[in-house]
């Protein structure tokens, strides 16, 4: 007896035995969908071409096209004035509700899944906290509970995003950065890291001025990337991916000295909404 191992190979095995006749079309998208489907979630700063996604997130959103390519079809086949399903709720029921929402004290934050409002401590290193806000109503459905989803957190490493077109912010330990002069070799950061980012081939620097984040003085860059992906260095404890912006991007950077070492923070938008994040960079304390 054969045991099918690939997500791929059952899902579309499903399809073919399935509980529901599909029209042949939207089988067909389906499994196109499931098949060109990445890996890992792609991060908004980074050049493109590396995944990011696990293979549970790939399942769930196989599961989700197959869920709504169904609900089409019984809609679309369904007789005139027929219904499928109950009537509609007007509160979601107890089984389909969020985890609660954490208290208004600091929580820790978990290494993976969706987060809510509320003020959270990281793994970063160095120990900070933040809070999130308004940044869960980009582009949020009227009426819905929405949240953001946790994609890296590292000791070297945040990333949270939120809506769609997404809105991400990361923040960075730069330990080191390649060595302009030396292909392949890495160096120390400069003392001035602002300026050494804003120096980096094609970027132009639409705005620089001095700040604050979380009491200490800190340098914000806004920047375009031009037309070849940049990459900086090494994120710290993270193979893959590194440090470094995609090609013909607008991006905020804040530069932070904190006890030494330098913080980088960046807020990426699809749409350009990089202003949505500023709150949460705005909360953050360090300690």
């Amino acid at each position: 007896m054969s045991v099918l191992r690939d997500p791929d190979a059952i899902l579309a095995a499903w399809l073919d035995e399935g509980p529901a006749r599909l029209p042949e079309a939207t089988r067909r998208a389906i499994a196109v969908t499931t098949r060109t489907t990445t890996q890992r979630r792609h991060p908004l700063w980074m050049p493109r071409g590396r995944p990011l996604m696990n293979t549970y997130a790939r399942w769930a959103v196989a599961a989700i096209a197959v869920v709504l390519a169904i609900g089409g079809a019984a809609y679309f086949l369904a007789p005139a004035g027929g219904q499928v399903g109950g009537p509609p709720n007007a509160t979601p029921s107890a089984t389909s509700s969020p985890t609660a929402l954490p208290s208004a004290s600091a929580a820790i934050l978990a290494s993976e899944g969706f987060v809510y409002p509320g003020t959270y401590v990281p793994a970063f290193d160095p120990g900070l906290t933040f809070t999130i806000d308004r940044e869960v109503q980009h582009n949020c459905a009227p009426g819905s509970v929405c949240g953001g989803t946790i994609d890296a957190n590292f000791p070297g490493w945040l990333d949270i995003e939120f809506g769609m077109p997404r809105i991400e912010v990361h923040v960075v330990r730069v330990d080191k950065v390649n060595d302009p002069a030396k292909p392949g070799a890495v160096i120390d950061p400069p003392a001035d890291l602002a300026a050494w980012l804003a120096s980096r081939p094609g970027v132009t620097v639409n705005a620089r001025k001095a700040v604050q984040v979380g009491g200490l003085a800190a340098t914000q860059l806004d920047i375009r990337t031009g037309d070849k992906d940049l990459v900086f260095g090494p994120i710290p404890g993270v193979a893959d991916p590194t440090l470094g912006l995609g090609a013909n991007r607008t991006v905020r950077l804040f530069v932070v000295p904190v006890d030494g070492r330098h913080v980088l923070i960046m807020l990426v938008a699809e749409d350009g909404s990089v202003t949505e994040l500023q709150p949460l960079v705005d909360s953050i304390v360090w300690h």
